[in-house]
């Protein structure tokens, strides 16, 4: 018999969960989605890397983690087999109700974590967050994607502008979080093709016919132990940022302003 979690909702009785809710927790949502990642990777990778890190949040800062949402919108592996694609219509409505319940049973400070990486996705999330906000200004409702502080990780590997979808960073990643469902043998040897900046493609995945979009050359356990690290401490900082100032930077900021 499985141990209960502390930190995860479904585990948790209603009486647990409402008073976290009354003691002010962050709540975690893990925003993934189902998804061709290359021939190496399996179909889950986002939704596997965000769950890694809400858990991995949540141990530091006493959060819960809610059921995620393993599905997402991927306009551009929509034609590779296994993606499954929500539209817009369906996606904005489908978020905004889940996070309206949790509201409704007192959720104050909500972080949507995500491990897909997609700007119709990311348009939709901040779509389906905003009546609420508007509705009660006093939440804190945050959206936080893959890439969000990966920038010194690519400096660190010489990454810059070669990083991409199934590539050394989120190949090393999954190595770290579940090495065996990485299939290494099959990782194809691609540098970042050129991709269209505004081409409307009815097949885009014909300019990156591999399934992958950045370099595979810097592939490793390590690469993605460093950049899951850099992560989770960078989300942890940000949370109690939020909780102590109330604000992303913190309270030199507050007092330079």
């Amino acid at each position: 018999m499985s141990v209960p979690q502390p930190f995860r909702v479904a585990d948790l009785t209603r009486d647990e969960f409402a008073a976290a809710m009354r003691d002010g927790r962050w709540l975690l949502l893990p925003l993934g989605s189902t998804e061709q990642h290359g021939p190496h990777l399996p179909l889950g990778t986002d939704f596997y890397y965000a769950e890694h890190v809400c858990r991995r949040v949540a141990e530091r800062v006493n959060a819960l983690v809610a059921p995620g949402l393993p599905y997402g919108i991927c306009h551009t592996m929509r034609n590779f087999a296994g993606t499954v694609s929500l539209s817009v219509e369906s996606f904005v409505p489908l978020l905004r109700e889940i996070l309206s319940e949790y509201v409704r049973h007192g959720a104050r400070k909500v972080a949507l974590i995500a491990g897909h990486a997609e700007e119709a996705q990311d348009a939709a999330v901040r779509e389906a967050v905003l009546p609420l906000v508007n509705a009660d200004p006093s939440l804190a409702v945050l959206a936080i994607g893959p890439y969000a502080f990966l920038d010194p990780i690519r400096r660190e590997a010489d990454l810059v502008g070669t990083d991409g979808h199934a590539g050394s960073i989120e190949t090393s990643e999954m190595l770290a979080i579940a090495p065996d469902l990485v299939h290494s043998d099959r990782i194809p040897r691609v540098t970042r093709p050129p991709l269209s900046r505004f081409l409307i493609a009815a097949h885009p995945e014909q300019e990156y016919p591999t399934g992958v979009r950045g370099d595979t050359s810097k592939v490793s356990s390590t690469l993605g132990e460093r950049a899951l690290d850099h992560t989770i401490s960078e989300i942890v900082r940000l949370l109690r940022n939020i909780e102590s100032h109330g604000s992303e930077w913190g309270e030199h900021v507050k007092r330079n302003t």
